[in-house]
């Protein structure tokens, strides 16, 4: 299945092995975001958190 990521843009094909294959495969409109852009939301995330704590 090709989705594209919301963040970046980039088209991936995913397996039916993939973590989000079955949610996008019941709702092809449902959101995808690709590991590469999931790991920079997460890493600023935990840095604004941080930030904000001191």
């Amino acid at each position: 299945m090709k989705v594209r990521c919301m963040t970046c843009g980039k088209e991936y094909e995913i397996s039916k092995l993939h973590k989000d294959y079955n949610k996008l495969a019941a709702n092809p409109s449902s959101v995808f975001i690709c590991e590469k852009c999931s790991k920079k939301i997460s890493h600023s995330a935990r840095r604004k958190k941080a930030k904000d704590h001191k």
